[in-house]
C-alpha cells in the first residue's frame, strides 16, 4: 500500500485521477512549502524495467522548458514504488471543459502547436495527445501534460511495433506500428479540433479495434458537413492534419502553429487539391 508521504518529503492530499502509466495526486513539498503534482506509477512493486520506464519519462521532461509543458520538479522512488514530482495546475482539462468557441479552440491550438514544438526539437514524441492531457489553467494558459507514453527517438522504451496511445486519437502510422516522428501527434492534434468543431469524433466505432481500422483505411467525413458553419480555412487545417500519409499533413508542428495563427489574423489557409484513387 502507497505511505502518505514519500521519502518524508512529498505528502499525498489526494487522488487527481489515473492515466496510463499511474495515478496522479495533489501533493505538498513539505521542504520547499509549496502544493505539487505528484504521479506514482503503480500501487505496487514494479520490476526494473517499469521503475526505468517513469524515471526515462521524468529525465525527458526534464529537459524541457517551456510555458505550455508541464514542469518536472524532481523523481525518484519510494521503496520500489518510482514517482515523478511535477508542477500543480489549476485548472481543467480540454476534456472536462472543451473550448467555448472557434477562436479559443485557434488559440489553444497555437499553444498546444508551440508545446509540440519545443518537445519535438528534443526529440521527443508525446504519443498520446488528447484532451484529457491539454490542462487550461484560469489565465487561459494550455499545458501540455501526462508524457507517460513519450519515447525518445533515440530509445527504445516498448518493444517494435507495439500498439502504445489511445484509439480515438491514434494516428494510422502508430496505429499500424510503423516509425514514428511528430507528425504523428499533429494527426492526434487534428482530432481534437475535429472533436472541438464537430461534437464527433472523426473515427467511431463499438470497439477499439475497429475504431483502430477507421484510422487506417478510411477518410473522415469533412466536418463542414456536420457544421456548416465552420470557416473553410480551418477546416482545411483539420484535414491536413488528419491526412493518412504523414507526408501530406504539416512537416511540423511550427508550420502548423503558423497556419493558425495566420486564420487567426484573418488570413486564408487553403487545402492543397488532394490527388485521386480508387
Amino acid at each position: 500500500m502507497i505511505t502518505s508521504v514519500l521519502n518524508d518529503r512529498y505528502r499525498l492530499d489526494r487522488e487527481l485521477g489515473e492515466g496510463g502509466m499511474g495515478k496522479v495526486y495533489q501533493g505538498y513539498d513539505l521542504l520547499l512549502d509549496r502544493v505539487v503534482a505528484i504521479k506514482v506509477l503503480s500501487t505496487t512493486p514494479l520490476n526494473p524495467q517499469g521503475s526505468n520506464h517513469l524515471l526515462d519519462e521524468a529525465r525527458a521532461v526534464a529537459r524541457l522548458n517551456h510555458p505550455n509543458i508541464v514542469a518536472v520538479y524532481d523523481a525518484g522512488q519510494e521503496g520500489d514504488l518510482p514517482y515523478i514530482v511535477m508542477e500543480y495546475i489549476q485548472g481543467n482539462s480540454l476534456h472536462e471543459k472543451p473550448p467555448e468557441n472557434i477562436r479559443q479552440m485557434l488559440e489553444i491550438a497555437v499553444q498546444v502547436c508551440a508545446a509540440l514544438d519545443e518537445a519535438h526539437a528534443h526529440g521527443i514524441i508525446h504519443r498520446d495527445l488528447k484532451p484529457e492531457n491539454v490542462i487550461l489553467n484560469e489565465t487561459g494558459l494550455a499545458k501540455l501534460t501526462d508524457f507517460g507514453l513519450a519515447k525518445t527517438l533515440s530509445s527504445r522504451i516498448t518493444q517494435e511495433g507495439t500498439l502504445t496511445g489511445t484509439a480515438s486519437y491514434l494516428s494510422p502510422e502508430q496505429a499500424l506500428g510503423k516509425p514514428l516522428d511528430g507528425r504523428t501527434d499533429l494527426y492526434a492534434l487534428g482530432v481534437m479540433l475535429y472533436e472541438f468543431t464537430t461534437g464527433e469524433l472523426p473515427f467511431s466505432a463499438d470497439d477499439a479495434l475497429s475504431v483502430v481500422a477507421k484510422h487506417i483505411h478510411e477518410d473522415p467525413i469533412p466536418p463542414s458537413q456536420l457544421d456548416p458553419d465552420i470557416p473553410p480555412n480551418l477546416e482545411g487545417i483539420i484535414l491536413k492534419l488528419l491526412a493518412k500519409d504523414p507526408d501530406q499533413r504539416f512537416s511540423s508542428a511550427l508550420d502548423a502553429k503558423q497556419a493558425f495563427e495566420k486564420v487567426l489574423g484573418g488570413e486564408t489557409f487553403t487545402l492543397p487539391e488532394k490527388p485521386r484513387h480508387n
